[in-house]
């Protein structure tokens, strides 16, 4: 086997082994339930959360800062998003459950440890 061969093969079975052994802050966040993802949590967040609460969750300072979201407060995250919270909207039905869960996965997965 030509040695750029092995070192390609190498380098594949070396970010392999890292994915697996250094897990980012998605693959750490609570078993998935139901339908629930992160990447579909990301997705929405983009799409629905991210013109407030800003892009990765890094706002402005107008709105709260979702990396500072207690991630023992599963709860009181869904009141807020389904039912809005001072300047927040209500979105209500909005979400389907699992994708309501999956937006809590991407948030907790990238909030500050306690």
């Amino acid at each position: 086997m030509p040695a750029a061969m092995t070192r390609a093969r190498a380098a594949v079975f070396a970010a392999l082994l890292a994915a697996v052994l250094l897990p980012g802050p998605v693959a750490r966040a609570q078993a998935p339930e139901g339908g629930a993802s992160a990447a579909l949590g990301r997705s929405l967040y983009t799409s629905y959360c991210a013109r407030c609460h800003g892009v990765n969750m890094v706002s402005n300072g107008a709105s709260f800062d979702l990396r500072s979201f207690p991630k023992e407060q599963r709860e009181r995250f869904e009141r807020s998003v389904t039912q809005g919270l001072r300047a927040m909207p209500a979105w209500g039905s909005t979400f389907q459950p699992d994708e309501l869960a999956s937006l809590w996965l991407f948030v907790s997965a990238a909030a500050s440890p306690p």
